[in-house]
């Protein structure tokens, strides 16, 4: 019986799982997004620390930071120097 060497073995593609995993955090990212707009659009005067958002919405830190951030970096949400998150045209964020 000879012994055979296999060479040049290409790995099982991953992408289509990683590409539907990316895809299907994104569509939750999203979701997320549009409620908490929708919720500061309800509630005009709402202000909220993070650990007020993370109750409000059920979300672990990270992800309610990184939601947070992400509606202050287009503008939708301001926050405080003592870090309440409110919208951004409320006329609050001196408070």
């Amino acid at each position: 019986m000879t012994k055979q060497t296999i060479t040049n073995v290409t790995p099982p593609a991953q992408l289509p799982v990683s590409r539907h995993l990316l895809t299907t955090a994104n569509v939750h990212h999203d979701a997320l997004l549009r409620r908490i707009r929708g919720e500061f659009r309800e509630m005009p005067g709402l202000a909220l620390s993070l650990y007020q958002a993370q109750r409000m919405w059920n979300l672990h830190r990270n992800e309610c930071e990184r939601l947070l951030d992400d509606l202050v970096g287009t503008g939708f949400l301001t926050c405080s120097p003592l870090g309440v998150f409110m919208l951004a045209d409320s006329g609050r964020a001196g408070a």
